[in-house]
C-alpha cells in the first residue's frame, strides 16, 4: 500500500520582489492540472495565497503516482518560490525505505528527499510488527 500526504504553496520567486508574471505562471499550473489524466488537482487560494494539497492511496506504486511527482516537478520548476512538503510511505519500496516515511521538501525550484525523524521506522512507530 502507497499512502500520500502533501501540500505546496505557489510563488513566482524566493526574491523579495513584486509578482510580475504570478498570474501567468498559475495559469499554466492550471493548464497543467487539466492536462492529467489521473488527478483533478484543483488549487484553491486563501488570504491572497494560491496553494495545492493532496492525499493519495493506492495499491501499489503506479503511473497515478508518477504523474503526481510529474506535477510537482513542474510546478516546482515554474514557481520557483514554492515550497512545500510530501510525506509518502510505500511498503512495497524497492529502495530500501519500505519501513520508512519518505518526506519531499519543496524549495528554490527543486524537490529533495529527507528523511523523516517523526513516523520512522513505521514499524514499531506507528504499527506493531507482526507477530
Amino acid at each position: 500500500m502507497l499512502e500520500l500526504h502533501g501540500w505546496i504553496t505557489f510563488r513566482e520567486t524566493y526574491e523579495a520582489m513584486e509578482d510580475c508574471q504570478f498570474d501567468r505562471i498559475m495559469e499554466a499550473i492550471f493548464r497543467k492540472c487539466e492536462s492529467l489524466k489521473y488527478h483533478r488537482l484543483k488549487p484553491g487560494a486563501m488570504d491572497g495565497e494560491w496553494y495545492l494539497e493532496v492525499t493519495l492511496f493506492a495499491n501499489h506504486h503506479n503511473p497515478e503516482v508518477e504523474e503526481l511527482f510529474e506535477f510537482l516537478t513542474y510546478a516546482a520548476a515554474k514557481a520557483p518560490g514554492s515550497y512545500g512538503m510530501f510525506y509518502m510511505h510505500d511498503d512495497e519500496d524497492r529502495t530500501g525505505m519500505e519501513n520508512e516515511f519518505q518526506v519531499f521538501v519543496i524549495a528554490r525550484g527543486k524537490i529533495r528527499r529527507e528523511k523523516d525523524p517523526f513516523l520512522s521506522p513505521f514499524i514499531p512507530a506507528v504499527e506493531d510488527a507482526e507477530a
